[in-house]
């Protein structure tokens, strides 16, 4: 019985010991301060610039799928597990970003860092850095227009499950980590119904962040909900027809309601343009087993 409460009480203190260095490591990530000199963005004030904005928040960016459609933020999980995090509010009310400067808009869409140099957690950075000047620019000149809502966050907690699966897997906890610090910025491509075009809105848009860089899929995106193979793997039968039905109306060619996971009620306001070059941007991917195995 001694030894067997030797062995449990160097067992108890491995794991506390894990445990231990699981919120060190993870939370000197966290709370990493980051320092980055941008170039001034020119930021316009013109109805048209500010449309085009409004239209990239909408319906590529998708903004409203984790800050709410008012932008005034809501929760993103809540659990003892996971943690607490709230998204952020991005409106000029009580609680908002009303102080931002273009360099801090700039500084949290580019870089997902906030106004103190630390990560902005679960901000889909993967994706908003590679979005043109001129797409961030009128961006940035439609959030600081729309209505301001009183709106207090509650304070971030990161759970110890959260943790571990930063540590352990692409759990999206801090992507300032996951783009270039630096480097030539991307240059603007034509809004027109091209390949190109469909591979740039399919990464601004976070395409390639649930459904993987090749489109390839089976990446957790939510409780027992994995991201669909979208190269001709897994959607080989699908038409045009069917890919904007899925985009406008959130319904398979089945007939089958897409999980709740796919942002469908935000990709319907694409234009006929923008689904057009995704499709063919998706068309000319290789074919590829599920998880990126071809």
């Amino acid at each position: 019985m001694k030894w067997i409460g030797v062995g449990l009480a160097g067992l108890v203190g491995v794991v506390i010991l894990a445990i231990a260095v699981v919120y060190g490591v993870t939370s000197r990530r966290i709370s990493k301060v980051y320092t980055f000199n941008d170039p001034p963005l020119a930021v316009p004030t013109d109805s048209a610039s500010i449309a085009r904005g409004q239209h990239f928040v909408k319906a590529i960016g998708k903004c409203a799928a984790c800050h709410g459609d008012n932008l005034a933020g809501r929760v993103v999980f809540d659990n003892p597990a996971i943690g607490r995090l709230y998204a952020a509010n991005l409106t000029r009310g009580t609680g908002g970003i009303g102080n931002y400067t273009d360099a801090d808009y700039v500084r949290a869409l580019r870089h997902g860092v906030g106004r103190n140099g630390r990560p902005l957690l679960m901000m889909p950075t993967d994706a908003f850095y590679y979005i043109n000047d001129e797409d961030l620019a009128n961006s940035i000149a439609y959030l600081k227009t729309i209505p301001a809502v009183d709106a207090v966050i509650p304070a971030k907690r990161v759970g110890p499950v959260a943790r571990v699966l930063f540590l352990t897997t692409d759990f999206p906890l801090v992507e300032v980590e996951s783009v270039p610090t630096s480097g030539p910025r991307p240059k603007a491509v034509p809004r027109e119904a091209t390949r190109q075009y469909g591979d740039y809105l399919a990464t601004t848009g976070s395409c390639k962040s649930c459904h993987l860089a090749d489109l390839s899929g089976g990446a957790p995106i939510g409780e027992n909900v994995v991201s669909s193979n979208l190269t001709p793997t897994g959607i080989g039968k699908w038409t045009e027809a069917d890919f904007k039905k899925s985009l406008r109306e959130g319904i398979r060619p089945d007939g089958k309601a897409l999980s709740a996971a796919m942002p469908w009620p935000y990709t319907r306001f694409m234009s006929d343009d923008e689904i057009h070059a995704l499709w063919l941007y998706i068309r000319s991917v290789p074919a590829r087993n599920t998880g990126g195995n071809q």
